[in-house]
């Protein structure tokens, strides 16, 4: 379930996230929803709201690898998106 609030504090965030640009890399690919529904049936598909009290994840965007908790890459296709791997995160977004 990723229904994703993005936070500009470290220390506001649950989870802090680093894009790449690579498939290869990335922990998650992610591919954005507009649909709630949609983005409650994978970690993957991640859902932007306003509210943090409506979010299941709070993130913080940094810039470093080695800071992150999350490489994501973000997709356009819900069909590619999902772990690459095991992960402590997994089922937590």
């Amino acid at each position: 379930m990723a229904l994703v609030c993005e936070v500009q504090s470290r220390s506001a965030a649950d989870i802090l996230v680093c894009v790449v640009q690579s498939r290869g890399v990335a922990d998650l690919l992610v591919c954005e929803v507009q649909s709630r529904g949609v983005a409650r049936e994978e970690d993957g598909l991640w859902c932007w709201v306003q509210s943090r009290s409506a979010a299941t994840s709070k993130v913080c965007f940094v810039q470093s690898r080695g800071a992150a908790d999350l490489l994501v890459c973000f997709v356009k296709s819900r069909s590619v998106a999902g772990w690459q791997g095991d992960h402590e995160l997994r089922g937590t977004l």
